[in-house]
């Protein structure tokens, strides 16, 4: 027999694989990048929500501030203004609101992980002393650690 005279049928090729239905693979893979992404946005909102990111931006002001100015009495109070606007966003209001002097320092010391009295000292007694000489240096290191180690929510101070 000749081969042209064969009735054979010209190939036939398989139809094109489709898109979908997705393999089980591709859905895991949209699920954790979905997660992922919310994740993020979530952690990132939280993160520039933090009053204390905003604190430690203001306090790096006072101190260059303080740098030009150099009024010793002023640095206490905007640092004291600082702390206690901190305070009232981070804990309930009546706890923190008619705090001065010891009470005021006690409640730093208590609310902050390893906070110098040496630094904060000043702002228990500084704005109401006459002459106002301590380490300015001192005070902003106390001052960012608290900020820094400050514990977060609303918790109450007894």
């Amino acid at each position: 027999m000749n081969k042209e005279s064969l009735p054979l049928r010209p190939m036939q090729l398989p139809e094109a694989i489709g898109w979908w239905p997705m393999a089980p693979g591709w859905w895991l893979l949209i699920l954790l990048s979905v997660t992922i992404v919310i994740a993020m946005i979530c952690w990132l909102r939280r993160r520039l929500a933090d009053p204390r990111r905003a604190a430690l931006a203001e306090l790096k002001s006072i101190q260059q501030r303080f740098q030009h100015d150099g009024d010793r009495r002023a640095l206490i109070n905007h640092c004291n203004q600082l702390l206690k606007r901190t305070a009232l966003t981070l804990f309930p209001r009546q706890d923190v609101a008619a705090l001065s002097g010891d009470d005021w320092l006690a409640f730093l010391l208590r609310s902050s992980r390893g906070c110098q009295p040496q630094g904060l000292q000043c702002l228990a007694d500084g704005p109401y002393r006459p002459d106002t000489d301590y380490d300015t240096a001192a005070l902003f290191s106390a001052c960012r650690q608290w900020l820094k180690t400050v514990k977060k929510g609303k918790q109450k101070h007894v």
